[in-house]
């Protein structure tokens, strides 16, 4: 794995500065592997890599950081971004858990780069993070929806599933996404997707929540596309808010436990006829910013409870179809945007 340039800061101070009594007395190499750790994590990750070329006791000591923080912002030295996240999840430890993998893409790449970076990381991060893995690219870093058409085209990213971690969140604007088709997402507790493109129809993200999340308790899905059908069957989901799920025209949610749900501009997005069924009985919160399906005979709506804790409507044109299947609201909020 090549890094350019060094630590020369931190290489000056484990090699003595020069003092030849000091090399031979090196204090900072000396301290317990919590502590060098410490020191590690108050570096950028690339140079808390680079460390390991200072002395036989620092050359494992970042392979073992709790947590791996990639920021294309504080490596500008590295001229090939992918290649340092590809170098360093390989080289992680084997013997320890995988923490955190946060990263983040800001400066502009190619189409093909990024959705190679992406496929790289999540393949290689999929079996061993046992916490959050979450991978964000910046609309500047790569907006497939503005790119070429033909290398979007070819800008597919299939997801593997993540059978350890506990929260997954990816940030990719344009990106065409392909669910896995097996395995589980065993320890799962929160996942957000914002910006791709489902490749069939809702299909993957429906059975990925309904059978392979078995302890999912929250989800976002934020400004995504070719999602026609969303049918959750989820018993661990507690809150829910589908936000700008383009071309949506059925939304299925059974929950036994979901106790919040936001809908935010949705049904309003397509000019196809909608459709509507939710069976969420412990329902406490509902925030509805959204058209509601015209015809009645395709909205059901059986598992309701009879009082809510909060309602808050953005959407007033047939706001009344709402209001009417609840007989109490503690806190009923109405808002009225207002153009001048």
């Amino acid at each position: 794995m090549a890094l350019d340039g060094g630590g020369e800061v931190l290489a000056r101070v484990v090699s003595g500065g020069g003092d030849e009594e000091s090399r031979h007395h090196d204090r900072i190499s000396d301290l317990p592997d919590t502590l060098l750790l410490h020191i590690l994590m108050l570096l950028p990750l690339v140079e808390a890599v680079r460390t390991c070329v200072l002395s036989r006791r620092w050359r494992g000591a970042w392979t073992r950081l709790p947590r791996l923080a990639f920021d294309d912002d504080a490596a500008p030295r590295v001229s090939r971004f992918g290649n340092l996240v590809d170098g360093v999840l390989r080289g992680y430890a084997d013997d320890v858990d995988m923490p955190d993998v946060l990263i983040s893409v800001r400066r502009r790449s190619s189409a093909g780069d990024a959705v190679r970076l992406a496929t790289s990381a999540t393949r290689l991060a999929a079996g061993s993070v046992a916490a959050r893995f979450h991978l964000y690219l910046s609309s500047a870093a790569g907006n497939l929806y503005n790119d070429v058409v033909e290398e979007a085209a070819a800008a597919t990213l299939q997801l593997p599933c993540f059978p350890r971690a506990t929260e997954f969140a990816l940030d990719f604007m344009g990106v065409d996404l392909r669910m896995p088709s097996a395995g589980t997402f065993a320890k799962l507790t929160k996942m957000f997707i914002r910006g791709v493109r489902f490749t069939d129809g809702g299909e993957g993200i429906s059975t990925v929540v309904s059978r392979r999340c078995p302890c999912l308790e929250v989800l976002l899905l934020h400004r995504v596309r070719g999602v026609k059908v969303l049918a959750l069957l989820a018993q661990s989901l507690l809150f829910l808010r589908v936000s700008m799920v383009m071309q949506l025209q059925r939304l299925q949610v059974v929950s036994e436990s979901l106790r919040e749900m936001q809908v935010h501009r949705c049904f309003s997005l397509t000019t196809a006829p909608t459709s509507m069924l939710l069976n969420v009985p412990v329902l406490e919160e509902l925030h509805w910013e959204d058209h509601y399906p015209h015809d009645d005979a395709r909205v059901s709506l059986w598992g309701l409870p009879r009082c809510l804790q909060k309602l808050v409507i953005a959407e007033l044109p047939r706001f009344t179809k709402i209001l009417q299947h609840f007989h109490r609201a503690d806190t009923l909020r109405l808002e009225i945007t207002i153009a001048l």
